[in-house]
C-alpha cells in the first residue's frame, strides 16, 4: 500500500518533530542538506552563456538521491518542507530538479504533485497550518540565491589562482570572506599606528557618618580633567579618554597641594531618575553577541546551539534580521508577565521593535521561544536531548523575547560634588556617583547586569574627612583587536553578508590561517596581512564596504523580484575579468611576500636583505633572488630564557598549519613549548610546563631508543632486511607521484 504523501525537510533532526505533528498519511524524509550544488573541482559557471551554472549531484549525496527518487514514486503529493530563507527555497527547487520534475524554463513541472510549505516554528499549530497553506514555489528567491552562490563563485574561483601565483599555492579569496579579513588588517593597522601615552587618576578616600566611599578628582581651576578624542577607523569611529594629568610633575604637585586637606566639602549635590527600554528581541547578528558575551560561545557554536533548538521544537528560525514577534506570542508572553510578576510590570501598549537594517532579511520574525513557559521547566529536558550550552542558549532567548514585553526599569542617579572646605573658589573639585535601581521591570525578567553603586544622602555644606589620596596609572588605549561578537557588529553594521553567513566567514579566516586568535581576539598572520594588502592594492572594490554591503543590497532587489540576476552579474564580471587578466601580467611573484626591507647586507652577494614570509612563517632572503639563494630562518626572540633548561631563548614559533606557540630556542635537545605568552603566565603554569617538558623528552629518547634497537634486531636477519628494502622502495616511489601531482596542480 502505497503512501498518499511524501514530505521532505533538509534535517535528519526535524523528521521526527514533523512526523508526528502530521500523522500516519505522511512519510517524512530527509535530503541531509543541499543535495546538488556547482562543482568542487572546476569553475561551474558558463561566463559566455548567461552565467548558467553547471549544478551536479554533491559527491556523497548519490545514494539520497536514489532514496528520494524511491520516496517520491510511490506518493500522489510530494511537500518540500526546507527552511523559508533562499538557500532552504533552493534547497526545495534542487530537491525537484533531482526528482525530475523541472521543465526547460527551470520551474516546476507539476504544482499539484510539488508543493511548497514554509513554517517559523516547528510547533504543532505551524506545522498543521503550513500544510493547510501550501504555496508555490518562489523563483526571485532562487534567482537571489544563484546570484549570491554565482557572484560567490566567480570571485572565489578566479581571484584565488592570482593569490597562488603571486604569493603561495593554496590562498583564497572571497567576496565576504576578503572584506571580513581586510576589518581585521585595517584595525591591526590601526593599532600599530595609535600613540600611547600616559595618564593618571586621582581619587579621595573620604568617611561620612562612619560610611566609607570615594570622590574621583573631576575639574581643576574650573576645567574638567577628562578629555574625549574620536579617531576616525576604516570601519567606525573609536573614542578614547584621557585626563590633563599626563606627567608625574603634574601629578606630584596636585598630590602635594592635597596632603593638608583633612576634610572635603559637598558644593552640590543633584540626582534625577531616568528609565531603561528592554532589549528588542534576538536577530541572528545580536544572538551571536550575546552568546559570546554571556556564554563565552563562538559564532558558529552558538549557531550550530540555535540550529538544534530549532529542530527540537524550542525557538523559532534562528536566521533572520528582523526584530518583529508575532501577535500570538505578542499576547502570550503579556498574559506571562501580567500572571506571574504582576499589572505594574507590562506597559500599557504592547511594544513594536523597527528593524534598524535597511534590508532585513526576507520577513522572518525575530528569533524567540515557541512556548512562553519558564525555561527552568524544560532546562533538564533541553539538557539531556541537546546539551548544556542549548539549554543556557534557550534561556537566554526566552528571557530576551519575554522580557521585550515588560515594563521599563527605573534608576535613581546621584551626584555628589566635593571640595576642600576651606577655599571659596575651590582649585580641585571631586565627583562621586551612585546608581540604584528603584524599580526593576524588565531586568526581573532578563537578569540584572550590575550591582548598585550606594553614596551616602548628604546636603551641601556637609563635610567629610579625609583618609587618603591616592592616584591610579593609565594608559590611552588603541583600537581593540575585534572578536567575534565585535566582529559580527561591525559585518551587520555594514550590511557586509548576512546573519546565516557570519559563522562560516569567521571559521574560514582561521582554517586558511589569515588570522590566529589570541585571548579571544583575531590577530592577523603575515600570509593574511599579504593577502589583503594586494587585494586593497589592485581589487579595492572586492574589499570596499561600499561595494560588498550594495552587493547584498541587490540580492534583496532580486529576492523581491525588482531586479535580473542575469544582468546584475553582468555588471560586475565583465569589467572585473578585464582587470584579473591585465594584473595576472603585471604583478610580480615577490612583491607582496615581503614584509620588510633590511639595512643588513646578504653575506654572499653584497645586498640587502629582505624579511619575507613563506609557507612557514617568516625568514629572511636575499633581495637579488632567485640569482643569489641566501636565506636563514627568522627567529623571534621575546627576551626571556627557557624557563626548563635555563640555556636556551623562548622563540615564537609556528605550527605547519601556521598556529603561533612558544618554545625554546634549543629544539630538539630541549622540548619546552607552551600555546600562551609565557611572559603573562602564573608561577604554578610554568612549572607544570617544565613538567611536560621533561616528559616529552623522555618519550623522545624512549623512542630513539627504540629505533635503535628495532635497526639492530633488523640488521641481523636477512630476510628481515630484504622486506624492508623492498618497502622503502615503495614508499619513495609513492613520493614520487605525490611530488608530480602537485606540480601538476
Amino acid at each position: 500500500m502505497s503512501m498518499k504523501n511524501l514530505v521532505i525537510v533538509e534535517s535528519p533532526a526535524k523528521t521526527k518533530s514533523i512526523a508526528k505533528y502530521l500523522g500516519k498519511d505522511y512519510e517524512v524524509v530527509s535530503s541531509k542538506g543541499h543535495i546538488i550544488d556547482l562543482p568542487k573541482s572546476t569553475l561551474g559557471i558558463d561566463t559566455e552563456h548567461q552565467y548558467q551554472p553547471d549544478y551536479s549531484i554533491i559527491h556523497g549525496k548519490t545514494q539520497v538521491v536514489k532514496d528520494l527518487k524511491k520516496s517520491a514514486k510511490t506518493v500522489n503529493t510530494v511537500y518540500l518542507a526546507t527552511d523559508l530563507d533562499r538557500e532552504g527555497e533552493a534547497i526545495a527547487w534542487h530537491i525537484v530538479s533531482a526528482l525530475d520534475g523541472l521543465n526547460e524554463e527551470g520551474q516546476v513541472n507539476d504544482n499539484d504533485r510539488f508543493k511548497r510549505v514554509v513554517f517559523s516554528e516547528i510547533t504543532k499549530d505551524a506545522i498543521i497550518n503550513a500544510f493547510k497553506k501550501p504555496r508555490g514555489f518562489d523563483y526571485s528567491l532562487i534567482d537571489a540565491y544563484q546570484a549570491r552562490r554565482v557572484l560567490d563563485r566567480l570571485v572565489g574561483y578566479k581571484l584565488s589562482p592570482l593569490l597562488w601565483k603571486k604569493i603561495q599555492f593554496g590562498l583564497s579569496a572571497g567576496r565576504v570572506q576578503s572584506v571580513a579579513m581586510r576589518l581585521i588588517v585595517e584595525r591591526e593597522k590601526e593599532r600599530k599606528a595609535f600613540k600611547t601615552s600616559p595618564y593618571f587618576r586621582v581619587q579621595s578616600h573620604v568617611t561620612s557618618s562612619d560610611e566609607n566611599f570615594q570622590a574621583e578628582l573631576s575639574a581643576i581651576d574650573s576645567k574638567q580633567i577628562e578629555q574625549k578624542h574620536t579617531l576616525t577607523l576604516f570601519a567606525g569611529k573609536y573614542t578614547y579618554s584621557e585626563t590633563i594629568i599626563n606627567t608625574a610633575e603634574k601629578l606630584n604637585e596636585i598630590l602635594s597641594n592635597l596632603r593638608s586637606e583633612t576634610q572635603l566639602r559637598v558644593i552640590d549635590v543633584s540626582g534625577r531618575e531616568v528609565a531603561k527600554k528592554p532589549d528588542s528581541p534576538f536577530t541572528t547578528a545580536s544572538l551571536q553577541r550575546a552568546g559570546l558575551t554571556h556564554l563565552h560561545l563562538s559564532a558558529r557554536n552558538t549557531m550550530s546551539a540555535a540550529q538544534k533548538l530549532y529542530e527540537g521544537g524550542y525557538i523559532t528560525y534562528h536566521r533572520t534580521d528582523s526584530t518583529n514577534l508575532s501577535t500570538t506570542f505578542i499576547d502570550q508572553a503579556r498574559d506571562y508577565i501580567n500572571k506571574h510578576y504582576g499589572p505594574t510590570y507590562l506597559t500599557e501598549e504592547t511594544r513594536v521593535y523597527k528593524t534598524k537594517q535597511k534590508s532585513a532579511q526576507e520577513a522572518h520574525e525575530a528569533i524567540r521561544p515557541t512556548q512562553v513557559e519558564h525555561p527552568d521547566k524544560v532546562k533538564s529536558k533541553i539538557e539531556d536531548e541537546l546539551g548544556a550550552s542549548e539549554a543556557k542558549l534557550y534561556s537566554l532567548i526566552w528571557r530576551r523575547a519575554v522580557a521585550s514585553q515588560a515594563s521599563n526599569a527605573k534608576y535613581r542617579n546621584d551626584t555628589l560634588t566635593l571640595a576642600p572646605h576651606h577655599i571659596e573658589t575651590p582649585k580641585y573639585v571631586f565627583t562621586s556617583t551612585g546608581s540604584v535601581i528603584i524599580f526593576d521591570g524588565f531586568l526581573r525578567i532578563s537578569g540584572r547586569k550590575s550591582e548598585d553603586t550606594i553614596i551616602p544622602t548628604l546636603a551641601i555644606n556637609d563635610l567629610v574627612s579625609v583618609r587618603e589620596f591616592t592616584k591610579t596609572d593609565h594608559e590611552t588605549t588603541p583600537p581593540p583587536r575585534y572578536n567575534d561578537a565585535s566582529l559580527v557588529r561591525d559585518l551587520e553594521a555594514h550590511g557586509i553578508g548576512r546573519p546565516s553567513t557570519y559563522a562560516p566567514i569567521i571559521d574560514t579566516l582561521q582554517k586558511r590561517d589569515y588570522t590566529n586568535k589570541e585571548n579571544n581576539a583575531f590577530v592577523p598572520t603575515d600570509i593574511g596581512i599579504a593577502v589583503t594588502n594586494l587585494l586593497v592594492d589592485h581589487f579595492p572594490e572586492i574589499v570596499g564596504l561600499e561595494f560588498t554591503a550594495d552587493m547584498e543590497n541587490q540580492f534583496d532587489e532580486i529576492a523581491s523580484g525588482h531586479r535580473e540576476w542575469v544582468q546584475t552579474i553582468d555588471a560586475f564580471y565583465t569589467p572585473f575579468q578585464a582587470r584579473l587578466s591585465e594584473k595576472d601580467k603585471s604583478l610580480e611573484r615577490d612583491d607582496y611576500k615581503v614584509i620588510e626591507e633590511l639595512e643588513e647586507k646578504c653575506p654572499d652577494c653584497g645586498n640587502h636583505l629582505n624579511l619575507k614570509i613563506g609557507r612557514y612563517g617568516k625568514f629572511y632572503s636575499c633581495s637579488n633572488f632567485p640569482d643569489c639563494k641566501y636565506a636563514r630562518p627568522f627567529v623571534e626572540k621575546i627576551g626571556m630564557n627557557c624557563p626548563y633548561c635555563q640555556t636556551g631563548d623562548v622563540i615564537v614559533r609556528q605550527t605547519q598549519r601556521g598556529k603561533k606557540f612558544f618554545g625554546c630556542s634549543n629544539y630538539p635537545n630541549c622540548m619546552w613549548a607552551v600555546w600562551n605568552d609565557p611572559r603573562s603566565m602564573k608561577p604554578e603554569e610554568i612549572e607544570e610546563s617544565k613538567i611536560k617538558a621533561a616528559e616529552s623528552l623522555k618519550n623522545k629518547q624512549a623512542e630513539k631508543e627504540d629505533k635503535k634497537t628495532k635497526k639492530t634486531s633488523k640488521t641481523k636477519s636477512p630476510a628481515k632486511k630484504k622486506t624492508t628494502t623492498r618497502k622503502k622502495k615503495s614508499t619513495t616511489k609513492r613520493k614520487v607521484t605525490k611530488k608530480a601531482s602537485s606540480s601538476a596542480e
